[in-house]
């Protein structure tokens, strides 16, 4: 006979309710269930279980996590970065009479949640299910699109308490050091080797993966190991708040291995690398626009022609005649730059306007006295070959106008996913406002600049221009900046990219934008050799034909403004040109 001791020992029984709704659901004729709950709530646990209720069905599982949330970023992770989502979509088609695709980790792939539910998933083939695993509640584009009404639905779990679950995985630890070091690597989003050994340099790195490898909590991916969530963020935050400095000190550590990763990561590779970037930031402005932290209460889609109407009349209760002319002018001619910000009752809230600056056939945007001021700012910066610009030609909100709000944020989510899918050639952002002040301070701190010549009077309005460039990184070196500026790393650095000015010695010198190309670029490779090629192709935009003469020109000049400094600008015979610390 068994005894108490032995039952007690004995594994708990697993409630599989949750995953047979999720099975009858399809059973029922649902194509998207998106399953629900906070950390620690079991959601791993349900997703196993209902994979084996609906064996042996064909199961394809995609952790968000390690996928940019772009085209190219989920036709890569799905095998077909040659022939883009359309292949991925047939293939995955094939695969059996009955395939399920699982997206875990759903609520980081927010950046992709719009495409993906109007462009991807309705190619798939009508044997072919979604699982959407998110710690967050459906988006308001799920709710809201009459489409998926009869073919959606809903699976929430019951909320856990974070705490409670944290310290339920913690008392499966005896080991102290091994505490210990859970503690210290709470501070990533996920743990590689390198990293291991970067943050935790006094530990046998070898015996110490093992360990975590061995821990019922640590996930085993292809690109390293991942705490269980809720772990990771309890661990974070004591301590953060029982040693600051320590968690700031392993910030620091991880931010340097980062950075080396940035310098040589593939384009395959580089969203792994600034997503880790990203995981250090406490900026909300940052981190909101990349992973937010709750349920959209917006969606935002691409404008049909049935919109036009009610952007007008946005455009038309916040501007004069002038802009709603202009708005006409840019949907005649490029109606695919148009999003527009629905509510949870699909009602048109907002919109914005973007588009690339070599859009082909742009030559009509010459008749924008906004956008014109900005290709004239693009030619005398950067010569005929501009570098890869995007063009923010207007974002408003019906109820708000330009004002922060709920839509405005939306639709910039929206917009870092262009940046994403426009790197790493993507080095400058335009866009126009009627009033500074209510973006000033944030504008200063993410890079932007005021550029007083491309202020533009329409009406009784003027229109002012703010401009952020993002440097020879493009979007992953602005955001590794960005990071190390909230770190404290770096405060001797030379260029004030909000002035654009070399700071020397307590003094301010101010730099012509070739200058200030080159400059930001040498200081970028953090005293590595860079060829006078390169500073052609990123700084001039313009290769061999303008001959590298122009560069030493130039560095003559940044030499003579340094003064007892010059040395720094060092000379590599046969390359180009370094940085040295001064």
């Amino acid at each position: 006979m068994k005894t108490i001791r032995e039952l007690l020992k004995e594994p708990a029984t697993r409630d599989a309710e949750p995953a047979a709704r999720l099975r009858q659901l399809f059973d029922d004729g649902t194509i998207v269930a998106w399953l629900h709950g906070n950390p620690g709530s079991g959601k791993n646990r349900v997703l196993l279980d209902f994979e084996q209720q609906v064996a042996p069905a064909t199961i394809v599982t995609v952790d968000c996590r390690s996928v940019e949330p772009t085209h190219s970023g989920l036709a890569r992770e799905l095998d077909a970065a040659d022939g883009g989502l359309d292949t991925a979509a047939a293939r995955l088609s094939a695969l059996a009479e009955r395939v399920y695709i699982v997206f875990r980790n759903y609520e980081v792939f927010r950046l992709a949640d719009g495409w993906l539910r109007r462009d991807f998933l309705p190619e798939l083939g009508a044997n072919v299910r979604i699982v959407l695993s998110s710690t967050e509640k459906p988006s308001a584009g799920w709710i809201g699109a009459a489409a998926w009404h009869r073919h959606f639905a809903v699976v929430g779990l019951d909320d856990a308490d974070p705490e409670v679950a944290a310290q339920r995985m913690l008392d499966e630890v005896d080991d102290r050091a091994l505490r210990a070091l859970l503690e210290d690597l709470s501070v990533v989003r996920r743990i590689t080797r390198p990293l291991l050994a970067a943050l935790c340099p006094e530990t046998d790195a070898h015996a110490a993966w093992d360990a975590l490898s061995r821990l019922p909590f640590v996930e085993q991916q292809r690109d390293g190991l991942a705490l269980s969530s809720v772990l990771q963020r309890e661990l974070a935050s004591r301590l953060q708040a029982a040693d600051p400095e320590r968690y700031r000190e392993l910030q620091r550590r991880a931010w340097r291995r980062f950075r080396e990763q940035l310098k040589s990561a593939t384009h395959a590779d580089l969203w792994r690398s600034t997503a880790d970037t990203i995981f250090l930031i406490k900026n909300p402005v940052i981190r909101e626009a990349f992973f937010p932290s709750a349920s959209a209460p917006f969606s935002v889609d691409p404008a049909v022609a049935a919109d036009i109407d009610e952007i007008l009349d946005i455009v038309s209760r916040h501007e004069g005649a002038g802009a709603v002319d202009l708005t006409r002018l840019w949907w005649k001619h490029l109606p695919s730059s148009f999003h527009v910000v629905r509510d949870p009752s699909a009602t048109i809230v907002g919109f914005y306007c973007a588009a690339r600056a070599d859009e082909p056939g742009n030559g009509w945007m010459r008749f924008d006295p906004v956008a014109d001021a900005w290709l004239q700012h693009l030619a005398r910066s950067a010569g005929a070959a501009h570098p890869e610009s995007l063009f923010l030609r207007r974002w408003l909100s019906r109820d708000a106008g330009e004002s922060p709000s709920g839509e405005q944020a939306a639709a910039w989510v929206d917009i870092k996913r262009t940046y994403l899918e426009m790197r790493p050639s993507l080095r400058r952002v335009y866009l126009t406002l009627n009033e500074l002040g209510p973006y000033a301070a944030v504008a200063t701190e993410l890079g932007f600049r005021v550029l007083d010549e491309a202020t533009v009077p329409l009406g009784d309005a003027r229109y002012f221009t703010a401009m952020l460039d993002f440097g020879p990184g493009s979007v992953d070196g602005w955001i590794c900046n960005l990071v190390a500026a909230e770190l404290g790393i770096g405060h001797d650095r030379l260029l004030d990219a909000a002035t654009r000015e070399l700071l020397l010695d307590g003094q301010r010198i101010a730099l012509t934008p070739l200058e200030y190309g080159v400059l930001s670029m040498l200081e970028a490779r953090d005293g590595e050799p860079v060829t006078r090629q390169e500073l052609l192709e990123e700084v001039w935009a313009q290769g061999d034909a303008a001959g590298s003469n122009v560069v030493d020109a130039v560095v003559r000049g940044l030499r003579k403004k340094c003064g007892d400094h010059a040395h720094i600008l060092e000379t590599v015979r046969g390359v180009g040109y370094r940085l040295q610390a001064s």
